[in-house]
């Protein structure tokens, strides 16, 4: 019989991404992304203007991932802006970084 191997260190990340923003997200959030270098983790939160990443979730970030470099970048974008892209695969005002977690398709 063949032994399964599974990448743990894969599956311990998205499991903690999900911990630090899915679970009871901000509804301010619109779009998650993140790209890894090594040790080091540039997560991309896609935020409604004039809202923040509350100190919460910013503390779950290096709690949760403290075996990691993380790099928050918060980007700021209007439900205007954000709705232009309906329909269409890429956003328009920023790029996503390698790794989708998460986005919502419209806001209404």
């Amino acid at each position: 019989m063949t032994e399964v191997k599974y990448n743990i260190d894969y599956i311990d990340l998205k499991y903690n991404l999900i911990k630090c923003f899915l679970i009871n997200i901000d509804e301010n959030i619109l779009d998650i992304s993140y790209r890894m270098d090594g040790n080091k983790i540039t997560i991309q939160i896609v935020l409604l203007k004039e809202h923040t990443l509350s100190k919460k979730i910013k503390n779950n970030v290096q709690n949760i991932l403290s075996k990691y470099d993380v790099n928050l970048n918060e980007v700021y974008i209007s439900k205007d802006q954000f709705n232009e892209t309906i329909n269409e695969w890429e956003p328009k005002y920023y790029k996503w970084l390698d790794y989708l977690l998460f986005s919502k398709t419209e806001i209404i």
